[in-house]
C-alpha cells in the first residue's frame, strides 16, 4: 500500500499534480474523515494534518488515512533533498490535467530542496525542449517561503489549481507554466473561534502577485489574484475566485489604475465608453464541492462558474464546469469514476452564447494565456467537453487511470489572440473540430524512484495554430528523490 512513498518530495506542502495524494484526501473527506479543504492547490501539509486531526477510529483504519500518515512522518523526516527528473514525449502534449506530466519533447530537472519549521526553499533547473516555445531553460518550481504566526509568504514559480475538477480548471490550472510572482495565505485553515464567524468552518485565503512574459501583445502584464474557501457544513465546500491581468508595458501602472481594477471599474467605466482606459483583464467566479453517499458509495457533485468582466463590477458571460464522482474499494486498492462536463462558450449554459470573449480581452490581446497555454482551461476558450473517466489505486502503490473525451474545440473557429514577434504560438485547435480523446496512464515504483507512463490519442489529427498534432502523444517521466 505504501510502497512508493519514499519517492515523493519533501516539500511543506502536497504539490499540484500528485494524484496520489489528491485521491486520498477527497477520499477522507467524502468519507466524512477530513475536515479541512480539497479546493486549492498546493495544500500545505500542516492543513492536512489539521484535516486528520479528529478523526474516528475507523476513519484512521482506513488505507487513505495510513498512506497520508506515512507522507506526514516522511515529511517531517526529510529536511534536506535532492530531485533529479527525466522524460518527454513525441510532441509537447496539447492537453494538461491535473496530474504531472512532461512539458516537452525533453523535459530534465534537477532540484535541492531544504525544509525547516518556518522556512523552506528549492533551487529547480530544467530543461524543456519543444517545436512552440523557445525557453528551454527555465527555473520553473523554485521558491523561496516562510511562515509568520499562520500565515506562509513566498516568491517563486510554482504550479496552481484552483477549483475542484479533476480534468481541468476554468479559474487557475497547470495547463500553462507556473508563472513567477509573490504570493500570502493562510499557512493552516483553522476555524474561527469567534461564534459570530464559526459557522464558515475551515477557511483559507490566498493573495498572489505576478509578471507575465515579455513576449507577448501588451509586454510585462501583470497577473494578480485571490483565492477565498471555506466548509459552512461538513459536505460542503465553497470557493471564490478573482483574477485579471493588468499594467504592462504602455499602460497605466499607477496606484490609481490598480484601485479601479480592484474595484471592479473598467470597461469604459473611466472615459466616453470606449474601453481605451479599461485598467484590466478579468475574470471571477466560484466553484463548489458537495460530499454525499449514494447507496452507500462515498461521492460527491461538483461546479466551478467563472465570469468575463462583462458587467462592471460583476462577471457575467459564464464558462461553466460540472462532474460527479464516486468512490469504491473493490478488490486490492480504491477506485474513482468520475463524469465531467466543461463549456467555455461564455454565457452559452445560463444565458446567451457569446464566441470569441471567454478567457479574451480587446486591451490585452495575448488572453487569459502564458506563453501560449490557458492559464486555467486546459481545452481553452469556446469548447464544449465531455470525460468520462476511471482511476485505479492499488495497495502497492501502481497508480493505472483512463479517461475517454468527446469535445468540441474552438466553437465558431479563429483566432482571437495575437502572438507577439518571438512570441510562443498559441495551443488551440485552429478551427472547430469535434473529436475524441482516449487517455491511459501509468504509475509505479522503479530504480527507486516513481516512473510514469502515458499514452494519449485522438481518433482525428488536430490542427493548431503551432501546427498539426501527432494522432498519439506518448510520453514517459522517471523522478527520484534522496536525501543529502
Amino acid at each position: 500500500m505504501l510502497a512508493g512513498c519514499a519517492v515523493a518530495q519533501a516539500a511543506p506542502w502536497v504539490e499540484t499534480g500528485d494524484l496520489r495524494a489528491r485521491h486520498h484526501l477527497e477520499a477522507l473527506s467524502a468519507m466524512g474523515c477530513f475536515e479541512g479543504l480539497t479546493l486549492t492547490w498546493p495544500m500545505n501539509w500542516s492543513a492536512v494534518a489539521q484535516g486528520m486531526k479528529n478523526t474516528s477510529d475507523s476513519c484512521r483504519a482506513s488505507d487513505h488515512a495510513a498512506y497520508l500518515r506515512a507522507r506526514l512522518d516522511q515529511v517531517k523526516s526529510r529536511t534536506r533533498t535532492a530531485t533529479v527528473s527525466v522524460g518527454g514525449a513525441n510532441q509537447e502534449p496539447l492537453f494538461q490535467h491535473f496530474a504531472e506530466q512532461p512539458r516537452g519533447e525533453v523535459d530534465g530537472r534537477a532540484a535541492v530542496e531544504v525544509t525547516g519549521r518556518r522556512f523552506a526553499a528549492r533551487v529547480e533547473a530544467q530543461y524543456i525542449d519543444n517545436d512552440r516555445d523557445d525557453r528551454e531553460a527555465r527555473a520553473d518550481g523554485s521558491y523561496v517561503a516562510g511562515r509568520f504566526g499562520n500565515w506562509q509568504m513566498g516568491v517563486g514559480a510554482i504550479d496552481r489549481w484552483w477549483g475542484p475538477g479533476w480534468q481541468s480548471s476554468l479559474a487557475w490550472s497547470n495547463n500553462a507554466r507556473p508563472v513567477t510572482g509573490l504570493w500570502i495565505g493562510r499557512q493552516t485553515p483553522y476555524q474561527p473561534e469567534n461564534p459570530w464567524f464559526s459557522w464558515i468552518g475551515p477557511w483559507d485565503f490566498q493573495v498572489f502577485g505576478g509578471q507575465l512574459e515579455q513576449d507577448r501583445a501588451i509586454p510585462d502584464a501583470k497577473l494578480l489574484g485571490a483565492r477565498l474557501t471555506l466548509r459552512p457544513a461538513s459536505f460542503l465546500q465553497i470557493g471564490f475566485t478573482r483574477l485579471f491581468q493588468w499594467g504592462g508595458e504602455g499602460r497605466d501602472q499607477s496606484l490609481g489604475s490598480l484601485g479601479d481594477a480592484i474595484i471592479g471599474k473598467d470597461n469604459g467605466q473611466q472615459d466616453d465608453g470606449t474601453g481605451a482606459n479599461d485598467p484590466s483583464n478579468q475574470v471571477a467566479g466560484f466553484d463548489f464541492r458537495a460530499s454525499f453517499p449514494v447507496f452507500g458509495v462515498p461521492s460527491g457533485f461538483y461546479g466551478q462558474a467563472m465570469g468575463e468582466d462583462e458587467a462592471g463590477v460583476m462577471p457575467s458571460k459564464f464558462s461553466a464546469l460540472f462532474g460527479l464522482d464516486a468512490l469504491t474499494g473493490i478488490g486490492a486498492g480504491s477506485q474513482r469514476f468520475f463524469i465531467e462536463a466543461s463549456d467555455t462558450v461564455a454565457g452559452r449554459l445560463f444565458a446567451d452564447a457569446r464566441d470569441g470573449t471567454a478567457y479574451e480581452h480587446f486591451q490585452y490581446q495575448s488572453g487569459f494565456r502564458y506563453y501560449g497555454r490557458n492559464l486555467a482551461t486546459t481545452y481553452e476558450g469556446d469548447a464544449r467537453t465531455l470525460s468520462l473517466g476511471i482511476q485505479q489505486f492499488f495497495r502497492g502503490g501502481v497508480v493505472l487511470s483512463a479517461t475517454v473525451t468527446q469535445a468540441n474545440l474552438n466553437h465558431d473557429g479563429g483566432k482571437r489572440a495575437v502572438v507577439a514577434e518571438d512570441g510562443a504560438e498559441i495551443l488551440q485547435a485552429a478551427e472547430e473540430q469535434d473529436v475524441t480523446i482516449a487517455e491511459l496512464r501509468l504509475e509505479h515504483d522503479f530504480l527507486g524512484g516513481r516512473l510514469t507512463w502515458a499514452l494519449a490519442g485522438t481518433d482525428e489529427a488536430i490542427d493548431t495554430f503551432a501546427g498539426e498534432q501527432d494522432r498519439l502523444t506518448a510520453m514517459a517521466m522517471w523522478q527520484h528523490t534522496f536525501d543529502w
